[in-house]
């Protein structure tokens, strides 16, 4: 596949809820395909700026050309032929001079499936070796993470799904490492991130049941790292009490 390189100097930020993807999977198990819907007429870009739409997952990515500002015209064949399961996708606003200056640009856009629901945490089995789970965090960005399950355990899914032993000895440890690659690793600001991207649907999922403050900033600028781990323990210890009581699902299924 053809390396595009883009100039994003300049460029301007389509925020994520103009754009749709939905996600459709084929027949008989075929390739699954997605279609496209997107508003950016208010954004005074030129009208023929090319469009561009890609699919991608770490290091793996395909480009689908889709016509131009004025004129979008979407490709007859949109089949995720080289992309990994769970993509994530972008929409690229490209200049019409041909220098290939990123004019706009929609991040990280998990699509929706169709009919199913949209989750916060995508599940995907793999071939793990002798883990049971790991979580899969996007290379660049880690605000899509993924719960990679051992695809060599028979019914490893359902478990994943449905079984309360299972989930009781997995979502708090779940959560624990995505708050911390949140806010220790990709350091993000949760008191200043837009509710309409991954971190933000994170931070706002957290505040259903944990309302404390985060810790304060310092005169350097940051947040205290030691603060903010106790701050993710609390709120973790807050999921287990209010939202899923770990505990009791663990004894009551080793019950039955």
């Amino acid at each position: 596949m053809a390396v595009h390189r883009l100039n994003y100097t300049g460029r301007r930020r389509i925020d994520q809820h103009r754009v749709f993807i939905q996600l459709e999977d084929t027949e008989n198990g075929g390739l699954p395909t997605f279609t496209a819907k997107f508003d950016i007429s208010d954004m005074h870009f030129p009208p023929d700026a090319a469009l561009v739409v890609t699919a991608q997952r770490d290091r793996t990515a395909m480009r689908f050309p889709w016509g131009t500002v004025e004129t979008p015209s979407p490709p007859g064949d949109c089949r995720l032929i080289d992309v990994p399961v769970n993509p994530y996708f972008r929409l690229i606003v490209l200049d019409p001079d041909g220098t290939g200056r990123l004019l706009g640009l929609a991040d990280q856009i998990r699509p929706i499936r169709a009919n199913r629901s949209e989750s916060l945490l995508w599940l995907e089995e793999k071939d793990l070796g002798q883990e049971v789970w790991r979580l899969d965090f996007p290379e660049g960005d880690g605000s899509n993470p993924t719960l990679q399950v051992n695809g060599n355990i028979s019914g490893i899914s359902t478990l994943a799904r449905q079984d309360d032993s299972f989930l009781a000895s997995l979502l708090p440890e779940v959560l624990r490492s995505i708050l911390a690659r949140a806010l220790l690793v990709e350091e993000v600001d949760p008191t200043d991130v837009d509710e309409q991207t991954p971190w933000g649907r994170w931070m706002a999922f957290v505040q259903g049941f944990f309302a404390e403050d985060y810790p304060e900033i310092g005169e350097d600028g940051s947040r205290d790292r030691a603060a903010l781990a106790d701050w993710i323990d609390d709120a973790v210890a807050a999921f287990a009490r209010d939202r899923f009581p770990a505990k009791d699902k663990f004894a009551a299924a080793r019950r039955d």
